[in-house]
């Protein structure tokens, strides 16, 4: 969502959106991963979208700080077929 309210906001690419959203939006600034094309295509859902984690440090006095009460590294989780566009 920040990639598209970049691309609007600073860039000027009024139309600038995620192909998931708008598959037809001229400015897809966030599209569908190339490997994941023909799992959409063929209605192919379950268990084929793309997982993993990434490390994130909880900082002193951030909003994480808050809410988790320490300072630490915990693993995001993270599942998609989507991704920034290099291209647009």
């Amino acid at each position: 969502m920040a990639v598209i309210e970049f691309a609007r906001d600073v860039l000027k690419f009024k139309d600038a959106n995620t192909t998931e959203a708008d598959p037809e939006t001229k400015y897809p600034v966030i599209h569908t991963m190339e490997s994941q094309l023909q799992n959409i295509k063929d209605k192919k859902y379950g268990g084929t979208i793309r997982l993993g984690a990434y490390p994130t440090k909880i900082k002193k006095g951030s909003v994480l700080n808050k809410i988790y009460g320490k300072e630490s590294v915990l693993d995001e989780r993270h599942r998609h077929r989507y991704e920034f566009n290099n291209k647009s």
